[in-house]
Parts: structure tokens; sequence; C-alpha cells
């Protein structure tokens, strides 16, 4: 299940937003607490969805 409820295609599209907007490269990793501060989703809805 995805938590976005997209495509991969747009998850993998998000993923850039959010390394932009918290300046990092695209090698480095996106946290659940940066994507969660980013999307206004929950941090733990997200550990949930990763489990």
């Amino acid at each position: 299940m995805r938590i976005t409820g997209r495509c991969e295609r747009y998850g993998r599209k998000l993923l850039t937003e959010v390394r932009e907007y918290f300046g990092k490269q695209t090698h480095q990793f996106i946290t659940t607490e940066e994507f969660a501060e980013y999307s206004g989703i929950k941090e733990e809805d997200i550990k949930h969805y990763l489990e």
C-alpha cells in the first residue's frame, strides 16, 4: 500500500522535491522526520507504512 495513494513515479518526484526543500544531494537519504515535516503526515503514520 502506498502512503500517498499515488503511483511510484509520483513518489520519486516527491522524494526529489523533499531533497530540494532540505538542500540535500541526490545520493542523500530522506528521514521519516523530514518527510513528515514536508508532507504534514504524522511520523508515526509514516513508520507504520514502512514496517
